[in-house]
């Protein structure tokens, strides 16, 4: 079946309505770029950013790309790096938010905030993107739904790193179609600490704490974020928290030299979920909750050899009722759609005399464990030639009262008397990672591969392999193109497996999904103007989806045959070197897709709703008189439908822009001891109505305030 060619600039002229809002966005980027010209201003935004601070040198930033060290120049992929100073200037209180600036990124949000996102790239779904913090894989094997659960404050990110592409050779099972790569701060030598307070509309509260200073050889780091809100409509309120405390110390053994780190960090969130999974039964809940603990040693052996090993525990819980009956969060009174468990074990809401169906006995627990072991080894045999190997070994394991078989132990559910886990389900899988690089003039080349043996929970045993090769050649010291080929994979999740309730029906016959991926691109560094494209196409068999066929109502998890994916994405990045420039930075980038899969007779709810086209502009300026501005346009249009009161309904295109409007004095509050920021934030300006998710309306236009203050 062919999905038509996107056309967003039709779109956007069609109506006047859409014609005016688009152009008052670019009135705005011309006006920015009109008055790029010298005017008395330090680099970054004052007061917050030291003015010794340099300006980041893209090709120079660390990336993951590949099995052996590699840098953004040196990468044969597209990625996407967003700095700390970035997100500091955009009007972002959270990671979610921070994605959807990413043109190459879908972030598919249920709820606002850091409530509930769907993250994939190029085209893929939520299953299909790998998450990392440090290195320590973030993925939940429950389901996707998860992997965004991240308990990271916002302050303590140095950068975020998008790979886009398939990466299975380099980063093991669950990269099939990209990875987000989010890298924590370094304690810096002297003290370093920051409080920021915000509020805003529907009872917005956002706090955070952080502080970071080396004691000895040891750098000890500290951060906590909360947010609350009533929530934007009825059953939409949340409470979140953060915290997070990060240990390193660096060692000298005769010629070796290392570091040795140790994090400990913990997520928990509970959130009204109206209409998230099903518009069969709109007032459900959740709660969840992920901690990390994660030991990690990064060694220097000689000149010539790296070595790193670490090793880390996920936990997860999550509790989800079909039908609400916890009380509401952040000022929100949820008299009006909780129920109440009577003695009979049915429930039942007073506000309208409503009762849960029969079959319904009460929440959804589960409990996750994943245990992970990873190891790299790199030599550089000489200026040419260099070889890394590499190990993961990975374990989970989930006990649930809804998913999974006879697993031993019945487990209590704390806090919930008469309520037990009694289901379970584990797996294991051995990954084993080889890859060589050969560097001469102006060519690299590189080749690897995975072999994964997995040991399934319904006693399934099998081996992958995905091998991987690409090409650069070096055009000029600052620009390259490149080729790039390899295999990628993920394994069905428990809610995929054994999911059976409300409507959803999981299978244990599920098979793996696979994809051969193919790019060619280009990038450069001209001037103080980044510029990068690509060309790529994905061809996936045995993709597991969650579909409905006519006259009824059930999803059934199925391996929905194949799906071949072609796109183009690229952008512009122009970041400010001189310290007097008004135009401090912009960013323009785009992403289009188009898919082609068989003719068939069901709805997919997730696999073929992709993103078909998505632009995205960012610009910051100065403003005078200590004051800044920071504009971010987003234009999307998904393929795809969804069914609402009975009738099939496409997803519309909408365009978003997002301001935030700062006060950051040179000199700070006493005498630069505090440097200081003060903001408003007003998202979704154009007060747009659209949808991520079918049924599942986002919010309006929504304005908050605060303030920034740290000491150094």
């Amino acid at each position: 079946m062919g999905v038509p060619v996107p056309c967003v600039i039709t779109w956007a002229l069609n109506t006047p309505q859409n014609m005016k809002k688009i152009l008052f966005a670019l009135s705005m980027v011309v006006s920015v770029v009109g008055y790029a010209q010298e005017f008395g201003q330090r680099t970054g935004f004052r007061g917050i950013v030291a003015k010794k601070d340099k300006p980041i040198e893209l090709n120079e930033v660390p990336v993951s790309a590949s099995l052996g060290k590699d840098t953004y120049a040196s990468a044969t992929k597209q990625i996407t790096i967003l700095t700390a100073k970035e997100i500091q200037e955009l009007p972002v209180v959270n990671i979610n938010e921070l994605l959807e600036y990413v043109a190459g990124v879908d972030m598919r949000q249920r709820g606002p905030l850091d409530v509930q996102g769907d993250l994939g790239v190029r085209g893929g779904t939520f299953d299909q993107t790998l998450v990392l913090v440090n290195g320590v894989r973030m993925n939940n094997p429950q389901t996707g739904h998860h992997n965004m659960n991240l308990p990271v404050p916002l302050a303590m990110i140095e950068r975020i790193e998008v790979v886009h592409g398939g990466a299975t050779s380099a980063q093991g099972i669950g990269a099939m179609t990209g990875v987000v790569n989010i890298i924590l701060k370094s304690a810096p030598k002297k003290l370093n600490a920051g409080y920021s307070l915000s509020s805003g509309e529907h009872d917005l509260v956002n706090s955070s704490f952080y502080i970071g200073k080396k004691l000895g050889k040891w750098g000890v780091q500290f951060g906590q974020q909360s947010q609350q809100t009533s929530g934007y409509m009825p059953n939409t309120d949340f409470e979140s928290q953060k915290f997070i405390v990060n240990l390193a110390r660096d060692y000298t053994l005769g010629k070796e030299e290392g570091t040795v780190s140790i994090f400990y960090a913990e997520n928990q969130k509970a959130f009204g979920a109206q209409n998230y999974y099903t518009s069969a039964f709109p007032d459900q809940f959740e709660a969840t909750s992920t901690r990390v603990f994660a030991f990690g040693l990064d060694e220097t052996i000689g000149q010539k050899t790296d070595f790193t090993f670490d090793m880390n525990v996920v936990t997860g819980t999550d509790r989800f009722e079909l039908y609400r009956e916890t009380a509401g969060l952040g000022g929100f009174d949820a008299s009006e759609v909780a129920y109440d468990k009577l003695a009979s074990g049915r429930y039942y809401r007073a506000a309208d005399g409503d009762t849960a169906a029969s079959w319904y006995s009460g929440p959804n627990f589960h409990r996750t464990l994943v245990f992970n072991l990873n190891t790299r080894l790199s030599h550089r045999w000489n200026v040419e030639n260099e070889t890394s190997f590499g190990y993961n070994q990975r374990y989970d394991e989930i006990h649930s009262n809804v998913l999974g078989g006879d697993f031993g132990d019945i487990n209590l559910v704390p806090g919930w008397e008469g309520y037990t886990m009694d289901k379970g389900a584990s797996t294991i899988d051995f990954s084993w990672f080889a890859e060589h690089k050969f560097t001469r003039g102006r060519y690299q080349i590189r080749a690897g591969g995975m072999l994964n043996y997995h040991d399934g929970p319904s006693g399934d045993s099998s081996f992958f392999f995905a091998p991987s090769a690409d090409l650069l050649y070096r055009l000029t010291k600052t620009s390259s193109l490149y080729a790039t080929m390899n295999r990628s994979m993920r394994y069905p999740t428990y809610t995929d497996l054994y999911y059976n309730r409300g409507g959803a029906q999981g299978s244990i016959d599920l098979k793996p999904e696979t994809a051969w991926n193919y790019e060619g691109g280009y990038k450069a560094k001209l001037g103080d103007l980044y510029v990068n494209g690509a060309l790529f196409h994905r061809r996936s068999k045995d993709l597991i989806d969650w579909v409905t066929y006519p006259g009824d109502p059930t999803a059934y998890a199925s391996n929905i045959t194949a799906l071949a994916l072609t796109g183009v994405e690229g952008g512009m990045t122009y970041t400010a070197q001189k310290r007097k420039q008004m135009l401090r930075r912009a960013s323009v980038q785009a992403a289009f897709m188009k898919g082609t899969s068989p003719e068939v007779d069901y709805a997919s709810l997730y696999a073929l709703d992709y993103l078909q086209a998505k632009m995205t502009a960012r610009v910051t300026q100065k403003l005078g008189m200590g004051f800044f501005a920071n504009y971010a346009f987003t234009l999307q249009d998904r393929v795809g439908t969804y069914y609402s009161g009975g009738s099939e309904v496409a997803y519309a295109p909408f365009a978003l822009l997002d301001l935030k409007v700062y006060y950051a004095p040179a000199a700070g509050l006493f005498k630069r001891q505090f440097p200081f920021q003060a903001f408003i934030n007003i998202n979704n300006a154009f007060d747009t109505q659209y949808y991520d998710r079918g049924n599942v309306i986002q919010p309006g236009r929504w304005v908050s305030m605060g303030f920034e203050f740290r000491f150094r």
